[in-house]
């Protein structure tokens, strides 16, 4: 067995036995939930425009659409701007808005060697820009504070990350989650995979979630890539979630 697949083994492990101490998180990955240790080149620029789409039984949000920029502000660090525009249908009236923005901060300190993965961490702060009053937004700062981790062979890539999210806004609960997500490469333009990612209780009452993801991503041309999934929860509340967008990737600079 080779190295890289031994690590990819110990990863997947470690992201799974500290998500049943833990057991939804900020964007990821796109088009995933899960946080990855990749940045944009140096310079470089990656923006996500994607429509989103999460439907319980009670009510349905749409992302029309999501604006998720990232900006490589040096080699392994990246910055992140992410504010969405909502249309929210619950009790058969509809509400439109700007929903809540996530900043962020990226940054690999390890890069993957024999005996250790890709790791970084990735801080967030989600701000309260969204109408509370309205269910577009929280009314209160969270923050959110992943490690993350990624190893690669052959055409595979495993990913994943574990964090510990802080709410202020009442009767909100901090809690743990945790993602992991398995891609391949079928060839120069085709990538598909699958995830599974969720966390503990995040307000009084409620239960932890466990939710999977399948999608990839089709490249159209050089530094534009199409980007989908769908999934649904298997523990928690009843979901169904979909993502469909584009990527727009910059080269920086060499």
């Amino acid at each position: 067995m080779s190295n890289k697949i031994r690590y990819a083994g110990w990863l997947g492990l470690a992201v799974i036995a500290l998500g049943a101490i833990w057991t939804l998180p900020a964007s990821a990955g796109p088009p995933f939930i899960t946080d990855d240790p990749e940045t944009p080149a140096w310079h470089g620029w990656e923006i996500n425009l994607p429509f989103t789409l999460e439907r319980t039984r009670e009510e349905q949000l749409v992302q029309i659409p999501l604006f998720d920029i990232n900006y490589g502000l040096r080699p392994n660090v990246q910055l992140k701007l992410e504010f969405p525009f909502l249309r929210l249908h619950s009790a058969g009236e509809d509400e439109y808005g700007l929903g809540d923005t996530l900043v962020g901060i990226k940054w690999r300190f390890w890069e993957e060697s024999r005996r250790l993965p890709h790791l970084g961490i990735y801080p967030q702060v989600l701000l309260p820009t969204g109408n509370s009053q309205h269910g577009l937004g929280d009314g209160k700062a969270s923050y959110r504070i992943p490690l993350v981790a990624q190893t690669s062979w052959d055409q595979w890539t495993l990913y994943g990350n574990v964090g510990f999210a802080v709410q202020t806004q009442r009767d909100s609960l901090n809690y743990g989650y945790y993602g992991i997500t398995l891609a391949s490469e079928f060839n120069e333009r085709l990538e598909l995979g699958m995830e599974l990612f969720g966390n503990s209780a995040t307000e009084r009452g409620s239960h932890s979630d466990l939710a999977f993801n399948v999608g990839g991503q089709w490249k159209i041309l050089e530094g534009l890539l199409l980007l989908f999934s769908t999934g649904r929860s298997i523990r928690g509340t009843s979901t169904t979630m979909a993502y469909l967008g584009l990527q727009i990737l910059t080269k920086g600079w060499e």
